[in-house]
């Protein structure tokens, strides 16, 4: 909210005098001292990353008297890095920061009573009667001496003739400001906090055929800092950065490359080697809270289903049989033509499907990374249960020093009244060749390859094959 510097900065300015004259009258008689809060922002900005962190810009208007003055800039997270702050007026001129302190000794029972080691303490009682006493330590909780004895509690209630004078209700940056000149100024400060994060997550809802569905996105934003930012423009940055960027200017970025209008007003652009998000309307992000912002809708997006094996890590197990499980994979194409093609936040996809009946029921979830337009996206959404298989090493002998030959049999099981085609995967561990095969290979690289094998309904298919493997 806007807020100009007439009335009632003047007011604060002597309020805080006055206040700090009582609890901290060495500072006030040298130089005035001047509180901004929240109440101060004419901008508010915050770019957040996936890292656990946010880049915070804030536009204050204050207040300052000509010469030195202390600046108490109030309502900031606890979780902030000082060190990373930049403090500019508008115009770039009439301001110096001198020193700056970043003073979180907050205020609370312990740390109250920790002030009093050593001093006087009053104890009211019932009747109206006072009793005194020295309180001697907190260490483990407050020792007292009262009337000559060494005790841990005392009846009534405990009253201290005043606040400590260098503990804050909140965290609070410290300012020593040379201006030139009284008047209103813009501060532009920036600043790095923990406690902000962000992630996708995203909904796909197939259609009764499994060949298509709708996927929905959400920004999904955790806000554990220690503040809360009223009326906030909200930026996400996705990418895996190193080093978060220099905090001048979080917002200008000249190395845009497109920008494509999302769901709910948000705009998506290309940062140099990242992806930025902005929510088109300003929001507030509470302390302790999670909030979802919709970031775009895609419907009639294309969708394959997959049963995928993944073979022994090396072709060797034994000679013994087991039973393995069949995995089900779901794959979308990030690519305009299959309903997509936008750049995917790294976050996690849930599927559904719908019973006979409607109802809509979870089938699997999965993580995924960021994903650029014109890649694939797989997910893993469980094991298919009425589709299994059975591997058998049925042979394996030496062909020299460096070298070996398995022989092995997989019985896929399909009791579903619909055909299916598994995709079995194996893993030599060395040069490879295949000797036999019931079925045809695929290369998949320099270790591995592949079988597409297709099993009828409620029917059974034996996959066989030979390889010679040389380390």
């Amino acid at each position: 909210m806007m807020r100009t510097c007439l009335g009632f900065v003047g007011f604060r300015l002597a309020a805080a005098v006055i206040v700090l004259a009582a609890a901290l009258p060495a500072v006030a008689t040298d130089i005035p001292v001047v509180l901004s809060g929240a109440d101060d922002r004419a901008e508010l900005m915050l770019t957040i990353y996936n890292e656990n962190l946010a880049l915070v810009r804030e536009v204050r208007r204050i207040e300052l008297p000509g010469g030195d003055a202390r600046l108490e800039f109030q309502d900031v997270p606890s979780q902030i890095e000082p060190r990373s702050l930049l403090v500019e007026t508008a115009s770039g001129k009439g301001l110096r920061l001198l020193e700056q302190n970043y003073e979180f000794d907050l205020m609370s029972r312990e740390k109250i009573l920790e002030k009093y080691v050593g001093r006087e303490v009053t104890w009211l009682q019932e009747d109206g009667s006072r009793r005194t006493g020295t309180l001697l330590g907190m260490a483990q909780g407050p020792v007292y001496r009262v009337d000559g004895q060494v005790v841990f509690e005392v009846p009534g209630r405990l009253a201290l003739p005043e606040l400590p004078g260098d503990l804050r209700a909140l965290p609070t940056l410290v300012w020593q400001v040379r201006a030139e000149g009284a008047g209103c100024r813009d501060l532009d400060v920036s600043y790095l906090t923990r406690g902000v994060s962000w992630s996708a997550d995203y909904v796909l809802q197939l259609a009764e055929s499994g060949t298509s569905g709708d996927l929905q996105a959400w920004v999904s934003v955790d806000n554990r800092s220690g503040a809360t930012y009223r009326d906030a423009q909200l930026m996400f940055l996705a990418g895996d950065v190193h080093q978060a960027p220099p905090p001048s200017r979080p917002i200008m970025y000249k190395a845009a490359e497109m920008a494509m209008d999302m769901a709910g007003g948000m705009v998506e652009e290309t940062v140099s080697d990242y992806h930025l998000y902005t929510y088109g309307e300003r929001t507030t992000l509470k302390e302790q809270s999670v909030k979802q912002l919709s970031l775009f809708t895609a419907p009639d997006v294309k969708v394959s289903r997959h049963y995928r094996l993944g073979g022994s890590p090396a072709l060797r197990h034994g000679g013994a049989s087991r039973s393995d499980r069949v995995a089900v994979w779901h794959v979308l194409e990030n690519r305009e033509r299959d309903g997509l093609g936008l750049p995917l936040p790294a976050g996690v996809v849930r599927v559904y499907g719908r019973s006979a009946s409607g109802a809509r029921q979870l089938l699997g979830e999965d993580r995924i990374g960021h994903t650029p337009k014109d890649e694939t996206v797989e997910l893993l959404t469980g094991y298919a249960f009425d589709i299994g298989a059975e591997r058998t090493q049925t042979d394996e002998r030496a062909r020299g020093d460096r070298s070996r030959e398995y022989a092995y049999r997989i019985l896929l099981k399909n009791h579903t009244p619909s055909p299916v085609t598994v995709e079995v995967t194996e893993s030599a561990g060395g040069e490879w060749s295949i000797l036999e095969e019931s079925h045809a290979h695929a290369k998949v690289d320099a270790d591995t390859f592949r079988f597409d094998v297709p099993v009828p309904a409620d029917g059974e298919t034996a996959l066989t094959y030979r390889v010679l493997v040389t380390w």
